[in-house]
């Protein structure tokens, strides 16, 4: 489990590190800043979206949760009981990144985006909802969370959403067949070091100079902050935004290799 003393101090450190948009020199990350990340306008989405947290927080049904890789022994997954209210709070994406997604999408129009972790579906309602031509493949690991997705979807009747259930390792490489490319995409599945390099690294294989790639809970552990710290790092990536909670990275070899800490 997170410990909330690491937590603490990866906060303390994002704090000291932060700067503000005023601290940017790249011209690109400046005008990012001022139209997604400083943007306050209002959309008729945001406010379906809230109405829908409000109804799942006060949702008391029991359902059946199944955690890949917590297993003992020979197993690698383990069996659970949790209220969709406390998967709401616990594992739903804030408003505040949930309003990132949302205008991130709206801003670069992807035509493909492909979410590691759909959980009850609020962040990809956020992203299917900024652009609803847009295709969403989104992978859940558990069937009954996948299915608590799905009946979000249909209560605000969004359908440019394709589910896919099942281990993660065991799905993406079926979508990423059926997506052929990748505009965007969402990584919030299994939080550990070797998972996440993992994911990044099979995503790169249909990515291009326009791919844009958004990490949650980057400070999470120290084995997230080593896969953040070794995916800025890599090759093909020229520009990364740490937010805190999420991590962004760009692909585009027009821009200078830089590392930007955003206060958000």
């Amino acid at each position: 489990m997170v410990s909330k003393a690491f937590m603490f101090f990866a906060y303390l450190r994002y704090l000291r590190k932060a700067g503000s948009r005023h601290s940017v020199h790249s011209p690109f990350v400046y005008k990012l800043i001022d139209e997604v990340f400083k943007n306050k306008e209002e959309s008729p989405a945001f406010d379906n979206i809230s109405n829908l947290r409000k109804k799942l927080l006060r949702k008391t049904q029991m359902i059946e949760i199944t955690d890949f890789g917590t297993g003992k022994g020979r197993r690698d997954f383990s069996f659970r009981f949790e209220s969709v209210s406390a998967i709401a709070r616990k594992s739903g994406i804030s408003e505040k990144y949930g309003r990132v997604l949302y205008r991130l999408v709206n801003h670069f129009k992807p035509e493909t985006i492909i979410e590691l972790g759909t959980s009850l579906g609020l962040s990809t309602l956020y992203m299917a909802m900024a652009k609803s031509d847009t295709r969403v493949f989104t992978i859940e690991g558990c069937t009954t969370r996948s299915e608590q997705a799905m009946s979000n979807f249909n209560f605000l009747q969004v359908s440019n959403i394709i589910q896919n259930i099942g281990r993660f390792d065991l799905v993406l490489p079926d979508v990423m067949k059926q997506a052929e490319k990748l505009d965007f995409a969402f990584i919030d599945g299994n939080h550990t070091y070797k998972a996440t390099v993992g994911y990044f690294e099979s995503l790169l294989k249909i990515s291009h100079n326009d791919t844009i790639l958004v990490f949650d809970d980057i400070h999470w552990s120290p084995g997230m902050e080593q896969a953040w710290d070794e995916i800025t790092d890599h090759a093909q990536v020229t520009v990364s935004i740490d937010l805190f909670r999420i991590g962004i990275v760009f692909l585009k070899k027009e821009l200078s290799r830089q590392k930007f800490v955003i206060r958000f």
